[in-house]
């Protein structure tokens, strides 16, 4: 008889082998009805349509009303999805939410989708990676689908960024909009679906975006809440540096842990950020711009929801089919960015 010792990669072989396919069954999203144009946002701070569009391509963001919260707006997009999937809430094992504008701080916002879902036998959490948290999300749900216990997750991306702003900062206020996307994950045919993510941190980065005040380091009440610590920073400069070359490199990443190059790239769906990122990125990939999808001109950037937002309309406009290698891209605070591969 013959003893087979198996390394750390022979297992972890075995155990891809042995899971079945994972890929989106179900997709929906939504966005609050009013409308906030470049020329509403002109009467507010010193800024002009030309300028606003010229620098990011944006002419309108959706704003939720005072009584709207991040939950909300996921709920309404997770019904989208599982009406899509043609899947009941009471199938639902998991729901993963990636958001940076939670209800509240503590405790998480994905507990309350779950409630207000009515997903009874279901455990939830929050993932924070900002802009870049749906494509982390979407990573993490997909290694639960076909394990023991999780057979459906939804994985979704909420922001109610117009809450979490500065008004008075033309930086900034012009830039977000509201709204959230999701999907229902299960199991699909071989071949198909999820087939790998890649993922990237680096925390050097991290006061390039963020919200100074309201953690353990500057609490509640502070003196930073005097200065404004509570709103959302960004460091515009560095982001678009950081952003043309991290973009590029996610799609190049996850493309070569599934053994592809760019030449088999059907279709691109990036986080809706700024245009200018994305034609740069494009180009840096040397794809021509009818490969990808963009929707900022509607929306603004939704954050951690622009991904699936931008996903959910481009396969409704019939610019993804069946067939197509897509992959999803995003980057933003952490500094985070990361990258699927889905094959439809």
């Amino acid at each position: 008889m013959i003893n087979v010792v198996m390394t750390e990669s022979d297992e972890a072989l075995e155990r891809v082998e042995n899971m079945s396919a994972v890929g989106i069954i179900g997709i929906g999203s939504y966005v609050p009805p009013k409308e906030m144009t470049n020329d509403d946002w002109a009467k507010i701070v010193e800024t002009s349509d030309e300028w606003i569009t010229t620098k990011t391509g944006m002419k309108c963001r959706r704003i939720a009303d005072s009584g709207t919260n991040t939950s909300d707006l996921a709920v309404e997009a997770c019904r989208r999805a599982l009406n899509d999937a043609k899947v009941d809430v009471s199938e639902i094992d998991l729901i993963i939410l990636a958001t940076s504008s939670p209800d509240v701080p503590l405790s998480s916002t994905a507990g309350i989708v779950q409630h207000k879902l009515g997903c009874v036998n279901c455990g939830a959490f929050d993932i924070n990676a900002v802009c870049a948290g749906w494509v982390h999300a979407l990573d993490v749900g997909s290694r639960y689908v076909g394990t023991k216990g999780y057979n459906k997750v939804l994985v979704v991306g909420s922001e109610v960024y117009s809450r979490i702003l500065n008004w008075k900062d033309r930086s900034t206020c012009v830039l977000f909009g509201d709204g959230a996307g999701a999907v229902v994950l299960g199991e699909v045919d071989d071949g198909k679906g999820v087939l790998a993510s890649w993922l990237m941190s680096d925390g050097s980065g991290s006061n390039v975006i963020e919200i100074p005040a309201g953690g353990v380091r500057v609490p509640i009440p502070s003196d930073g809440f005097e200065q404004g610590m509570q709103y959302f920073h960004m460091d515009g400069r560095a982001v678009w540096d950081f952003a043309i070359e991290a973009f590029p490199q996610a799609v190049h990443g996850v493309l070569g842990k599934i053994g592809k190059t760019i030449d088999d790239v059907d279709f691109v769906i990036p986080h809706q950020a700024n245009i200018n990122i994305i034609k740069v990125g494009m180009e840096k990939l040397g794809l021509p711009m009818e490969k990808t999808y963009t929707n900022l001109h509607k929306y603004g950037n939704t954050a951690g929801a622009s991904v699936p937002i931008a996903m959910q309309e481009a396969i409704d406009q019939g610019l993804i089919k069946e067939g197509d290698l897509v992959v999803t891209a995003a980057f933003g605070g952490g500094l985070a960015w990361g990258a699927n591969a889905i094959q439809f």
